[in-house]
């Protein structure tokens, strides 16, 4: 392992946020990827000079120079916000380590969709008033000299935090304590010093393997404090215990020393943030931290693609409410009470695929359930009418949810709405999926739909929950588009 792979390893280690240090860190990471691409965009315009335009003196362009420099000039101001963006989008400024591999993977990838883009604006244009050759130019060397800025970074943070290291004291010897130890040692933001560990009350003078130095128990908390240099304490202690280290917490604050406490035991995805009430402080703990900003962005592109949805399939819905008037008596949509965020009720509208007594030979149907847990479903259901084989198999019977989306019942990504029924049989972890607004398509759809159990559905949508991105909801539109187009539907 070289000396760039130490500080592009170690998938897994985000568990602890150092929330300032991070964003002052990954602001100088904008910056500086900023700084690269435009950098890296007039050096490419050097090398077609060059070698593309046989040796032409750079920066002199040949007819339309005033035309070309005015379209060089907009470009320069476009990419430095393009770029990071893109980056952005792509995961590269999480903070999380990232293998050299990754790194590398991800910023090929990201120049190859700007120079795409790139050249696409470059139709537009003649070939003298925009240089394509200057596209691939810069296409490639983009990666190699993004990649090459992170390791200089990391080696200068590296080299900074050496004299400038954190002296970090523990309390607590268990499990967490040894691997935020780890942690501190091979941090994203430079390497800490760990003065070493104090026992906790809640821990027996066995619980001592692999924690390193112990340098006694809490009683020790100020004594420490006054002869050795500490400029953190982090508490590891068990939820039950949090309450009796407030005086050790105070005496910390008293010195002038930052206090730190992991909750052993707290659920990644249920870690507490602190907020103001009309002035008063509250602990708000969420089943999972998602980004209003982002969220009110997925809204919005939810009703913008409900318009165009409904706009464009207008024709296909008219002609489907034909046929099913045509082969079977009773209404065109099947209308049914559905959980959505939280457990609100809604209505979901669905195209009927079904007789119109469907609903009355549910139970006499139960032994044919194909599907474990609470869920009803029958892949070759005889209450099926016949036009509604041909609208599951193309996933047409789905189409009026465009207009729940539009209503804001649902999402255009998200958990498929249960029906209430369900909701009361689910065990408790699973009533989390309900912390989503529910979506139209869903990793369990596009992952194999009725060829996967209950349980393991349960864990994709719990899985997306967590793991929510914009990103992510593009890659399920793209899979659930050729689900359908290859006729996998229900």
């Amino acid at each position: 392992m070289g000396p760039c792979d130490e500080f592009f390893l170690a998938d897994g280690c985000d568990t602890m946020t150092l929330s300032k240090a991070w964003r002052q860190f990954r602001v100088g990471m904008i910056v500086t990827d900023a700084v690269t691409v435009t950098l890296t965009y007039i050096l490419a315009d050097y090398l077609r000079c060059r070698f593309w335009m046989n040796n032409t003196p750079w920066p002199e362009y040949h007819p339309g120079v005033g035309s070309s420099v005015r379209i060089h000039m907009q470009v320069l101001v476009f990419l430095p916000f393009a770029w990071p963006i893109l980056l952005n989008w792509l995961g590269w400024y999480q903070q999380k380590w990232r293998s050299t591999r990754w790194l590398l993977r991800h910023a090929v990838a990201g120049s190859a969709i700007l120079g795409l883009f790139m050249a696409a604006l470059a139709l537009l244009f003649s070939r003298d008033l925009y240089p394509r050759a200057q596209i691939g130019f810069a296409a490639a060397l983009l990666p190699a000299t993004t990649l090459a800025v992170r390791g200089i970074n990391a080696w200068l943070g590296r080299w900074i935090s050496a004299r400038h290291r954190a002296h970090v004291l523990i309390v607590g010897t268990g499990r967490d304590a040894v691997l935020l130890r780890r942690l501190l040692r091979t941090t994203l933001l430079g390497k800490s010093a760990v003065v070493g560990h104090l026992r906790g009350p809640w821990e027996s003078a066995d619980n001592l393997s692999h924690t390193g130095a112990v340098l006694g128990d809490l009683e020790q908390l100020v004594p420490i404090l006054d002869r050795q240099v500490v400029d953190e304490v982090i508490f590891c202690a068990p939820l039950d215990a949090i309450a009796s280290l407030l005086p050790a917490i105070r005496q910390c604050e008293e010195i002038g020393v930052t206090a730190l406490v992991r909750a052993d035991g707290l659920a990644a995805h249920s870690v507490p943030e602190m907020v103001d009430f009309h002035g008063v402080p509250l602990l708000h703990y969420a089943p999972a931290r998602h980004s209003p900003e982002l969220l009110s962005i997925k809204r919005g592109l939810d009703v913008l693609f409900a318009i165009i949805g409904i706009i464009l399939t207008a024709p296909i819905m008219l002609v489907c409410a034909a046929l099913i008037k045509a082969s079977s008596p009773g209404p065109v949509l099947f209308r049914q009470r559905r959980s959505g965020l939280n457990g609100r009720e809604f209505e979901m509208l669905k195209f009927r695929t079904m007789t119109p007594d469907a609903e009355r030979r549910r139970e006499e149907m139960e032994h044919l359930n194909e599907l474990d847990g609470p869920v009803f479903k029958v892949v070759d259901d005889p209450r099926i009418i016949r036009v509604g084989k041909f609208l599951r198999r193309w996933s047409l019977d789905e189409l009026p949810q465009l207009f729940n989306v539009l209503k804001g019942d649902m999402s255009i990504v998200g958990p498929r709405p249960p029906i209430p029924a369900e909701v009361a049989r689910y065990d408790r972890w699973q009533r989390r999926r309900l912390s989503m607004r529910p979506g139209l398509t869903c990793l369990w759809q596009v992952k194999g739909r009725h060829r996967i159990g209950f349980e393991e559905w349960m864990a994709l949508d719990l899985f997306y929950i967590d793991h929510w991105s914009l990103k992510l909801d593009f890659l399920i539109i793209f899979r659930t588009v050729t689900t359908v187009f290859a006729g996998s539907g229900a």
